[in-house]
C-alpha cells in the first residue's frame, strides 16, 4: 500500500527551552543585538572626532617643537638662524592654518645687510 506524504501526520516539536541551549549557540533566525555605540551614524561622528584630535595634536606638536627650538633667552641666536626660525614658523602656520577666502599674499622673511652711506 502507498502512503502519499500528505497523509502522514507532522510532528511538531516545541521550541527547546532557552536552558537547554548551549551558551554560545547562536540561532539562524536571531540576529544580533546592534547597540546603539555601534551605529555607523556614531561610528561616523567618532571617526570625526578622532580626526579633528588628531590634527589638533599634530598642530599642537609641531607648534610645540618651533617654540622648543627656541635658545634660552640672553644666549646668543644669529640672524642667519633667525631667520631660519622664522621661514620654518612661516612653513608650519601655511601648513596648520587657513587663510581668509580672497588673501592671495604670502609672508616672508628677508635677511638683509643695511646699506652703508658713504662718508663725505
Amino acid at each position: 500500500m502507498t502512503t502519499l506524504v500528505s497523509d502522514m501526520p507532522l510532528t511538531v516539536h516545541p521550541p527547546r527551552p532557552v536552558e537547554q541551549t548551549a551558551p554560545n549557540a547562536r540561532s539562524r533566525i536571531m540576529l544580533p543585538k546592534v547597540e546603539q555605540d555601534e551605529s555607523l551614524a556614531a561610528k561616523i561622528l567618532v571617526a570625526q572626532k578622532t580626526d579633528r584630535e588628531e590634527a589638533n595634536q599634530a598642530t599642537d606638536l609641531l607648534i610645540q617643537g618651533l617654540v622648543e627650538r627656541l635658545p634660552k633667552v640672553n644666549n646668543a641666536w644669529s640672524l642667519d638662524d633667525r631667520a631660519k626660525w622664522l621661514r620654518t614658523a612661516v612653513s608650519i602656520f601655511d601648513l596648520v592654518y587657513v587663510t581668509d577666502d580672497g588673501e592671495l599674499r604670502e609672508i616672508g622673511v628677508l635677511l638683509s645687510k643695511p646699506e652703508i652711506e658713504p662718508t663725505a
